[in-house]
């Protein structure tokens, strides 16, 4: 005699899955706790996400990594020169 789950066949679980480690997670689960990760990450990460756009230019949050670069070379630069600035006049 067979057991019971035998003879219905294959069947896929309706429990919703993480997206990431594949485990079953309750229905109403925003948190995974087998890889300790939010299941809706909000958009800084992606924003965030090093891309190659078309030209093959690297890409953070859709400016150029060069561009981002530059700006806080000068940021930097500036904040150091006023430092220094500020140093010798007092």
């Amino acid at each position: 005699m067979r057991a019971e789950s035998d003879l219905q066949g294959h069947h896929r679980s309706e429990t919703p899955a993480c997206h990431r480690c594949g485990l079953p997670l309750l229905a109403e689960a925003r948190f995974c706790p087998y890889c300790e990760r939010w299941l809706d990450e909000g958009g800084l990460p992606r924003l965030l996400a090093t891309r190659r756009g078309e030209d093959g230019v690297r890409r953070i949050g859709g400016i150029p990594e060069r561009l981002l670069l530059a700006v806080g070379l000068t940021l930097f630069t500036l904040v150091a020169a006023a430092s220094i600035v500020a140093a010798v006049a007092t």
